[in-house]
């Protein structure tokens, strides 16, 4: 018996070395990732390409990290590399239909906050669908083993985050007490991103490796927090059950007035489902009979809560029709909906298992679940589009007056399908609605260019010039005011960043440079420049980059200390270094130079 143990032992811990590493190279990619962003280049540069990459950087080792040891190799590799796939899609769309106009730059370099919240969603689901069925060696797993791997995790997850929010509380901590003896060492590790990334994958890894280890730990905790759910379910339905036989004697005038009652019923619609999937459980332990009442008058409550939210939802789409929020609503109305008929089957079956009809209804709804984010998240059924589909319909069909209709909503709530929407629709002809639709677009058009820029200070009061006292040619400002330098973005073409700025000449031919340094990419001992200089035609354009590296070589750089090397104008020497004009930057502080003492 002793070698299948030690078998089981290196194995465990093979896994653990393996998960550890993977979280660790998490935060190193999310570092990386971070500081190819700042400096624009690739795979920081393209906002596709950021975009996708952030989404399965953050997504795809959590993947790794929670199948490890419990689903197939081989499983795993092709569920990680699917889920890569679907996430790049998310994020390439998501940008891709927040371009405005033609030829413009994306509004955004990553994608938008829902995009993370359903991205996240699709893989918990996914995850607890993928694992059970390899675990069981089928399509449809045995509904305890859902139950189990969902619940499991859900758990870890939450705990593995409180772990992660509690060790940076105790390393903020720990750096204010060496603060308070003048140590600021401390605080300024902890806040480097090349720290703290790593750290935070490493951490959240361990504690997802520390809970699965101790299964019991993980038990106790779901069987608690099953327990407190279970005993809400009866006091929500009791609350529903009041809100129903209220109506009669109401109306549903009220709840139409608000706007927001189909969220509403949505709302309580889903606590109900989770509250009645929670007192089910895995459908084998005994369950008293407050919670059997309960859990059936849930299921039957469910189905007039969705019938109503429904018929709001088609009262006002039929009114307005459609926009993204209501088709999202709809979208949720066809889960809810889905849940409420498998629920209401389940609470009047009495001759089988207390609500066991609830199982077949949580697998299929997950699946329709993944489904829609897949619809939703994509061309396929991007709310945007359709809602630009739907509302140009009625426009054009004569349901919507052109003095009535929303042109602003194409301009600032469609992204790139409202603005191809509106400049077709100003270039409408022929009878006298089509000229006042073009005309209504038009002027929309020309309202959005007319808004001004908000004045800001003068550049001059932004930026820092080293070194110390010297003046930026005019020229250059006046060039910068117009717009990026010589077709490069820099941070002194995006909001005025407080760039740093750095003159001298640098050919050795008196004339003059300007170096330009975004702040958000330096560091003590990093500082990359782009230079620029004048043209035959005056324009300023630039001319290469030069990485200066070392906290003393970037003093004597600000300091005005510079000496150009004797082979050639493409070398520097700053404080005893040497360092390369040229687009390659030097991995390491170069070597003190023999041939050139410091100036």
């Amino acid at each position: 018996m002793a070698a299948p143990a030690e078998d089981h032992g290196r194995a465990g811990g093979r896994i653990a070395l393996v998960r550890l590493g993977v979280g660790f190279a998490q935060g190193v990619g999310l570092w990386l990732l971070s500081e190819a962003y700042a400096r624009h280049v690739w795979p920081g540069g393209p906002p596709a390409v950021f975009g996708a990459a952030l989404l399965q950087i953050v997504f795809v080792p959590m993947i790794v990290i929670g199948g490890l040891g419990r689903i197939r190799p081989i499983t795993l590799a092709v569920w990680a590399i699917a889920a890569a796939l679907v996430l790049a899609v998310f994020a390439w769309h998501d940008l891709d239909a927040n371009i405005w106009g033609e030829g413009s730059s994306s509004l955004m370099r990553s994608p938008a906050v829902p995009v993370f919240i359903f991205g996240a969603i699709f893989i918990f689901v996914g995850h607890h669908l993928v694992g059970p069925a390899d675990e069981a060696r089928r399509v449809i797993a045995p509904y305890p083993v859902y139950f189990d791997w969902a619940w499991k995790d859900a758990v870890q997850v939450g705990l593995s985050a409180a772990f992660v929010a509690v060790l940076w509380g105790a390393l903020g901590l720990g750096a204010e007490l060496f603060k308070l003896i003048g140590i600021d060492a401390v605080q300024k590790l902890v806040t480097k991103p090349w720290f703290a990334a790593p750290v935070t994958g490493f951490a959240f890894a361990g504690a997802v490796q520390l809970t699965d280890v101790r299964v019991g730990l993980i038990q106790g905790v779901r069987t608690v927090g099953l327990a407190l759910l279970s005993w809400l379910l009866p006091v929500m339905t009791a609350i529903v059950l009041a809100f129903l036989a209220a109506l009669p004697f109401t109306g549903l005038a009220p709840l139409f007035d608000t706007r927001s009652g189909a969220s509403t019923l949505l709302a309580a619609s889903a606590v109900l489902i989770v509250l009645t999937s929670a007192a089910y459980q895995d459908g084998q332990a005994p369950v008293p009979v407050v919670l059997r009442y309960a859990g059936r008058a849930a299921g039957l409550a469910l189905v007039p809560l969705v019938l109503i939210a429904v018929y709001a939802l088609a009262l006002r789409v039929g009114q307005y029709g459609l926009s993204p929020a209501r088709i999202e609503a709809i979208a949720c109305a066809v889960v809810a909906a889905g849940f409420a008929v498998g629920y209401a089957i389940a609470a009047i079956r009495r001759k089988t298992t207390w609500m066991r009809p609830l199982e077949l209804t949580n697998v299929i709804m997950a699946r329709v679940v993944m489904l829609l984010i897949m619809l939703l998240f994509t061309p396929i059924a991007d709310p945007a589009r359709l809602a630009v589909d739907d509302q140009v319909g009625r426009l054009l069909s004569g349901k919507t007056a052109p003095d009535k209709f929303d042109f602003e909503f194409l301009h600032l709530q469609a992204g790139r399908y409202g603005t191809d929407a509106l400049a077709r629709l100003a270039a409408l002809k022929g009878s006298p609605r089509n000229l006042a639709i073009a005309g209504g677009a038009s002027a929309s058009i020309k309202s959005m260019a007319a808004i001004p820029t908000p004045p800001g200070p003068p550049l001059s009061q932004v930026i820092t010039v080293y070194p110390a006292g010297a003046a930026v040619p005019k020229s250059f400002l006046a060039q910068v005011a117009k717009g990026p330098l010589g077709g490069h973005s820099t941070c002194l073409g995006e909001v005025q960043l407080g760039c740093e700025v750095y003159l001298f000449d640098f050919e050795g031919v008196g004339s003059r440079e300007v170096a330009v340094s975004d702040p958000s990419s330096q560091t003590t001992s990093y500082l990359p420049l782009e230079v620029f200089r004048r043209d035959a035609s005056g324009a300023w354009t630039k001319s290469g980059e030069i990485a200066v590296r070392c906290a003393d070589s970037i003093a004597a750089l600000r300091a005005g200390r510079l000496a150009l090397a004797p082979s050639s104008w493409r070398d520097v020497h700053l404080a005893g270094r040497s360092f390369a004009f040229s687009p390659v930057e030097t991995q390491s502080c170069p070597e003190t130079s023999k041939g050139t003492p410091p100036p």
